[in-house]
């Protein structure tokens, strides 16, 4: 079953680049792509059942990611929200994207495959096959 993803990312060819992977690597279907906090905040207040996963860029030239995924906190419990970060790194940093609601925070430059494989697996989940 595809995935439908919702993307918060504001570098034009990061979101490029993502959008490339997943599609060719995973059965993801870019539903919608947002630049900035007001912007993804005002899609999934339009959108709610309109996603599986959220895929957050943290740092935004407008807003904040956590803005993002604090608004999610509410979503149904088969929607997922992760974060990329640059910053994955840092212990601080990914123990208040948890807290905030995140239920996974990767590293842009070095765990695109995590990414690519967490999203396979939730696609599995939604077709009711094993991953």
């Amino acid at each position: 079953m595809t995935l439908k993803v919702f993307l918060v990312e504001d570098s034009a060819a990061q979101c490029a680049y993502l959008t490339q992977i997943l599609k060719l690597e995973a059965d993801v279907d870019i539903v919608g792509i947002a630049e900035t906090e007001h912007q993804a905040i005002d899609w999934l207040k339009r959108n709610p059942g309109r996603w599986d996963i959220a895929l957050v860029d943290l740092y935004l030239g407008e807003g904040s990611g956590a803005g993002v995924i604090a608004h999610c906190q509410d979503r149904r419990a088969d929607q997922g929200v992760l974060v990329m970060t640059n910053h994955a790194g840092n212990d601080g940093l990914l123990l208040h994207c948890k807290l905030l609601g995140a239920d996974a925070v990767y590293h842009k430059a070095t765990q695109l495959d995590n990414l690519v494989a967490y999203c396979n697996e939730a696609a599995a989940r939604l077709a009711g096959c094993p991953a």
